[in-house]
């Protein structure tokens, strides 16, 4: 599902970049850069994909611990749960 809605918005960027090829000035705080209006469209894309995945960074790496931790308890509940199968034969 990610995949389709990730290829729509590429879809819907490359249409309106196609029906707007003019240039665009750009003024943010000191800076004044002209660009065209399609390279303006993926570099803020670019942008905004590098700044959510970086605020997702911690979370992620929050839950592969968890799962590490959990993977470790299941492996050794699993070993008790054997052993006591084997000691009652």
């Amino acid at each position: 599902m990610t995949v389709f809605i990730s290829f729509v918005l590429l879809l819907i960027l490359v249409i309106i970049s196609m029906q707007n090829p003019q240039s665009l000035a750009v003024e943010f705080l000191f800076w004044k850069i002209s660009m065209s209006f399609t390279a303006f469209l993926l570099c803020s894309a670019v942008l905004g994909a590098a700044i959510v995945s970086f605020l997702m960074l911690p979370k992620l790496i929050t839950k592969s611990l968890q799962v590490r931790k959990l993977n470790k308890a299941f492996s050794k509940k699993k070993a008790l749960t054997d052993k006591n199968k084997l000691s009652d034969e």
